[in-house]
């Protein structure tokens, strides 16, 4: 559910209002942990009320609020122990925050997900759970993760190739792979030719690139969503190198240490 109407106005105005205290702020932002705090805040939650303006749909607006209240108490409990004039300086811009905070709370992230990113990955990606018994372990608007319990994928919006998807085992979750490393392992040849950014502004373009994704898991991708003995093994060699391959073919091209 996009921001009602009646609240943009108001919405408009503590964004607005927050804008117009961080020239005071910065000055004192070195020498007084208070005004630090107190910048650092007022320019999030300025973005955070631009974002829902622009109806950037990217964002779970009601999980990032519990979030920003939990920061706002902290704030409030530290100007608590301030002096008088440093309360009257700094509790307006904590009240327009609160403000702020309590309207994005009210928006709510669109069913399908960010221009139809959920309803679309779930449509292609569904083998995974009919075929492989994964579960949908988490999403948010613009990013969704299937688990095994053993092997975990995540596939995200973004113009990056590299960021929309992401695999490897959940027990050693901070070694993971990419798209790339499926393809190079299996001598797939198109590892060499994805694109460097990527159009992801319609259904269309979700859908076309996310079914690319689909299909290379489809016919490379069950050796390691099965998590068969040594695939992983062979993943992180075949990782290691095609980095190494490209650190060659970029000193080759750039010289040493990739300088021109």
């Amino acid at each position: 559910m996009p921001l009602e109407p009646s609240m943009t106005p108001l919405l408009q105005a503590l964004v607005i209002d927050l804008e117009s205290y961080l020239p005071s702020l910065k000055p004192n932002r070195a020498t007084i942990p208070i005004a630090n705090d107190c910048y650092e805040a007022a320019d999030d939650w300025r973005h955070l009320g631009r974002r829902v303006l622009d109806n950037d749909t990217r964002g779970n607006y009601p999980e990032r609020a519990r979030g920003e209240r939990l920061l706002l108490a902290r704030l409030q409990r530290i100007l608590e122990s301030k002096s008088p004039d440093e309360q009257r300086i700094y509790a307006p811009i904590l009240k327009a925050g609160n403000e702020l905070i309590k309207i994005v709370a009210t928006v709510q992230p669109p069913v399908d997900g960010h221009l139809g990113f959920l309803r679309i990955v779930r449509e292609l990606f569904s083998f995974l759970r009919t075929e492989l018994n994964f579960e949908e372990v988490e999403a948010q608007p613009a990013w969704i993760r299937f688990s095994s319990g053993v092997v975990y994928v995540e596939l995200q919006h973004s113009i990056s190739p590299f960021m929309t998807c992401s695999f490897g085992l959940e027990s050693t979750e901070s070694k993971c792979f990419w798209i790339e490393d499926l393809l190079y392992l299996n001598h797939d040849e198109k590892y060499r030719s994805l694109p460097e950014r990527l159009e992801m502004n319609s259904e269309a373009e979700i859908e076309k690139w996310f079914g690319f994704l689909a299909e290379v898991f489809k016919r490379y991708g069950s050796p390691v969503l099965e998590n068969r003995p040594g695939v992983f093994d062979a993943l992180d060699a075949a990782q290691a190198e095609r980095d190494a391959a490209y650190g060659r073919e970029m000193e080759l091209k750039y010289g040493p240490q990739g300088t021109i």
